[in-house]
């Protein structure tokens, strides 16, 4: 009998920062405030539509609320690691 479909977790060896999910997640989060940034400030004054600008701020708020979201729990996952990392090597450290 075949096993299950499990999803993909991160390895637990591995700084979640550099997770390559969470990366393109990020990059594609930036690229849409960027976007965002873009649509507010073209969308009245070059398409005289004042819909197009306020989309495009609602999209650059929003993506760059999630981007900092995200960021600052990887950070903290990040320093989570670092230090389960040092316990682990300062228990296996005879010198110590």
């Amino acid at each position: 009998m075949p096993e299950p479909h499990s999803s993909p977790r991160p390895d637990p060896e591995q700084d979640p920062r550099n997770d390559p999910l969470y990366r393109a997640v990020m990059a594609v989060l930036a690229a849409s405030i960027i976007v965002g940034a873009a649509a507010t400030l073209a969308g009245e004054a070059l398409f005289g539509s004042r819909a197009l600008a306020s989309a495009g701020l609602g999209m650059a708020v929003i993506c760059l609320a999630l981007y900092w979201i995200l960021r600052l729990r990887a950070r903290r996952r990040g320093r989570e690691w670092e230090d389960r990392r040092d316990s682990q090597s300062n228990t296996h450290d005879p010198a110590s």
